[in-house]
Formats: C-alpha cells, sequence, structure tokens
C-alpha cells in the first residue's frame, strides 16, 4: 500500500514537473518568434502558435490534472517533435549555404544559425523526447493486460 502511494506521488511529481515544462516551453516559443523575430512569415507564425496553443493546453492540464492532459501532452510532444526537427534541419542547410556561398561572411551568419539551433534543440526536440517516454512508460502501466484465450482441444 506504502509503495503504491509513493509510485503515485512520484508520478504526480513528474506530471507537475512536464507541465511547468510546457508551460515555460509556451513561453520561450512566445518570446522566440514574436518577441524576437524582426520579420517573420506566415508558416512560422502559424506553427509557434499552434505550438504554444499545444503547449499552454498540455502544461495547465497536467497541474490541473484534467483526465484530457496526457492526450494533450502527447499532442504537444508529437507537435514539437516534428517543428523542432524541422526547425533544427533548415537551421542547418541555411547555414551550410551560407557558409559555402558567402565564405567569412557566410561562416559567421552560419555560426548564429548554429547557436539558435543549439538553443531550440533542448526545448523543441530533447524535452518532447522525454515527455512521450514518460507517456509511453505510463500508458504500458495503465493498460491491463488481457486474460490468456482459453486452449481449444481438436
Amino acid at each position: 500500500m506504502v509503495d503504491a502511494t509513493k509510485a503515485a506521488a512520484r508520478e504526480r511529481a513528474v506530471a507537475i514537473a512536464f507541465g511547468v515544462v510546457d508551460l515555460l516551453s509556451a513561453m520561450l516559443v512566445y518570446l522566440g518568434v514574436f518577441e524576437g523575430l524582426p520579420a517573420r512569415h506566415w508558416l512560422v507564425d502559424s506553427g509557434a502558435a499552434l505550438l504554444i496553443a499545444l503547449f499552454g493546453a498540455a502544461g495547465a492540464g497536467l497541474l490541473a490534472d484534467t483526465p484530457w492532459a496526457r492526450r494533450a501532452a502527447l499532442g504537444a510532444s508529437i507537435a514539437s517533435l516534428v517543428c523542432g526537427l524541422l526547425l533544427v534541419t533548415t537551421l542547418a542547410l541555411t547555414a551550410s549555404y551560407l557558409s559555402g556561398i558567402y565564405g567569412p561572411v557566410g561562416r559567421g551568419g552560419a555560426l548564429i544559425l548554429g547557436l539558435v539551433a543549439a538553443l531550440a534543440l533542448p526545448y523543441l526536440v530533447a524535452i518532447p523526447l522525454a515527455q512521450l517516454a514518460w507517456l509511453g512508460r505510463w500508458r504500458a502501466a495503465s493498460v491491463t493486460p488481457a486474460p490468456p484465450a482459453p486452449l481449444s482441444r481438436s
């Protein structure tokens, strides 16, 4: 009984931690895109708005321990992983292009793009991967195994 209580408390603490991280990620995406970028494109704005909404919903749901919180966290993690991998790939390709075409000036731009990719990687790729691993472990623990099928004698 005590072990079940400790496990439930530990699981709740992890949910709270991921809720706080999701809300922090929503805030950082907002600051990075809507406050930090001098010129934006509708594709970047719509992706950022989607991530902000999903991270906000997942964070609030996990902190409030709502029944839909884990589904929201799953959606936010998958969307963040897709957007994060697209962003890092685009930044890497653009950095290599700038470095190759513009010589020393391009290498300076490539350095800045590399720093942006390094800053985005933890929040848009690593944390969502950890959250997906936690959600998968939680789901595996909550699924009740089916009883074995009776053997038929022929």
